[in-house]
């Protein structure tokens, strides 16, 4: 396939799915991912589409919800890093509220030592594979959103507002220079500011690339939490 009957075909599959990631790319048009790589940069350069996280996506949702397809294959080893700080905050017998995030969801690989754990959750993929047999597990319920994995609606909410947490971990799409934390979803933002209300210590977990980025749902603001795990200095310390 010459290059640009490939450009037409990624153009092709990313107008039916929206999103695609590099590695999906590659095995529709039959070619190797750095070639896909190349063929994209040249894309974006002519404005037919952008790149973000681990794949790309058109550009009139840019700012939409992005599935957890990209996200969790993007900055990666920054998001270990981030859940591994993370997992310093807990202390035995701690219950703590886990929000859908792809960075949050990763804590669960770094509580082991930790005793009589309590975790709630609306991350269905936290399920997935072995658990620690040191913690209980909970899940919201709710509204399943297949494209992220998560629960969300008034089922979770009802479910989260009758919790009493010692901690909170969540993370977002962005967070402005102002320090605006917001996200693109309207019903993770509501989802999360449930368990805003009902944690008593709250910790944002952000990769630097959210920094100075802004979008359509304010969750909070940066002094309604108590601390950022952040893999670059924040611009207001």
């Amino acid at each position: 396939m010459i290059v640009f009957e490939r450009q037409q075909e990624i153009m092709k599959h990313l107008r039916e799915k929206r999103f695609a990631t590099v590695k999906e790319l590659a095995g529709v048009v039959f070619a190797s991912e750095a070639s896909v790589r190349r063929d994209l940069k040249a894309l974006e350069a002519r404005g037919f589409l952008k790149q973000i996280y681990g794949g790309v996506v058109l550009p009139e949702y840019e700012k939409s919800v992005v599935p957890l397809s990209l996200r969790d294959s993007s900055n990666s080893a920054v998001k270990e890093e981030l859940a591994r700080r993370a997992a310093d905050e807990l202390f035995d017998g701690a219950t703590v509220i886990l929000d859908g995030s792809s960075t949050v969801r990763r804590i669960i690989k770094y509580i082991d030592g930790f005793r009589d754990l309590k975790i709630i959750t609306n991350n269905a993929r936290l399920f997935e594979g072995d658990l620690p047999q040191n913690v209980k597990i909970y899940c919201t319920g709710g509204l399943f959103l297949p494209q992220s994995n998560i629960f969300v609606g008034s089922a979770a909410a009802k479910y989260i507002s009758e919790i009493n947490a010692d901690l909170l971990f969540f993370s977002s799409q962005a967070i402005s220079l102002e320090g605006e934390i917001s996200d693109a979803s309207e019903e993770e933002t509501s989802l999360r500011q449930v368990m805003l209300a009902r944690a008593r210590r709250k910790i944002f977990l952000c990769d630097s690339t959210k920094l100075g980025e802004s979008r359509t749902f304010k969750v909070c603001h940066k002094d309604d939490v108590d601390k950022i795990i952040c893999d670059e200095a924040l611009p207001w310390e």
